[in-house]
């Protein structure tokens, strides 16, 4: 017999196919319905994914739901240890596109935005396309990159214990610094930099999603000037962009502002994504 805290547990009926991958197939599961790629933020609890995993499910009963999570040690792996750690991701999605399916695309954060990149870089060297996309959603990034945002967002995925922290902190900030003196002599481009370029590359994206930008005026992490500025060279490109601005909600949070604003938008594109086809 069960345990019944376990039953309840976030995320616990999610099926493990990966290093930080994970599916869940409704029992009535239908190609008719979009598969959600969700990529969580850096760290994120599983009871914080949960909130979104939960409503997707109320709004797509019949959908399959692949999520990606990362920790501050994704960062440094390689493309290729990227290409193999994501196959079965890449593998669920094919399935779910040959059998006429649609992708609804979800990243929070900058930890999200890297490992979605990575995911289309992948899945472009893979099949030759870009990622197909029915719509596709930011949440709380990408941000520049600065060094005490970027601080702030890494140390999220540190553990509690205070020793830990501190020492993690203190990893972080090496990091940082490495990254910014290489960034000063010029021999590579900052990865940020990279980041967003990437996330604006119609070789990895489908132009024709819309695309909806959630973020907020009060984020400490990834300031809003930062993702207005990602959105108006999207805009710029050709991508049919949407502004959800929220004014008091913090970081990866915005649900907690304005929860059917913040979905309102999500279905809406969803909505606009089938027309644009």
């Amino acid at each position: 017999m069960s345990n019944p805290t376990e039953a309840v547990k976030p995320l616990s009926d999610f099926q493990t196919i990966g290093d930080h991958v994970y599916l869940i197939t409704p029992d009535a599961y239908t190609p008719r319905e979009p598969l959600i790629l969700l990529f969580s933020w850096m760290g994120a609890a599983p009871k914080h994914i949960a909130k979104y995993t939960i409503v997707y499910r109320k709004l797509f009963p019949t959908a399959r739901i692949v999520l990606v999570r990362n920790e501050l040690a994704d960062f440094f792996r390689s493309e290729a240890t990227y290409a193999r750690l994501l196959t079965p991701a890449i593998d669920v999605v094919k399935e779910h596109v040959d059998a006429g399916g649609q992708i609804l695309v979800h990243s929070f954060s900058n930890g999200g935005g890297n490992q979605l990149a990575e995911f289309a870089k992948a899945w472009t060297k893979r099949e030759g396309s870009p990622l197909p996309m029915r719509a596709q959603m930011m949440d709380s990034g990408p941000g520049n990159g600065g060094w005490l945002r970027s601080h702030k967002a890494m140390a999220t995925s540190l553990p509690r214990v205070w020793l830990w922290r501190l020492l993690g902190s203190a990893t972080i900030h090496l990091f940082l610094a490495v990254l910014f003196v290489i960034g000063k002599l010029g021999s590579r481009e900052p990865m940020m930099d990279v980041l967003r370029r990437q996330l604006n590359a119609p070789i990895l994206f489908n132009k024709r999603a819309p695309r909806v930008y959630l973020y907020s005026k009060a984020d400490e992490m990834v300031g809003h000037d930062e993702v207005e500025e990602h959105a108006d060279q999207a805009e710029a490109q050709g991508w049919k962009v949407t502004r959800t601005r929220f004014e008091r909600s913090p970081h990866a949070g915005h649900i907690r502002e304005d929860e059917g604003r913040y979905w309102g938008a999500v279905q809406k594109a969803w909505e606009e994504g089938g027309r644009a086809e």
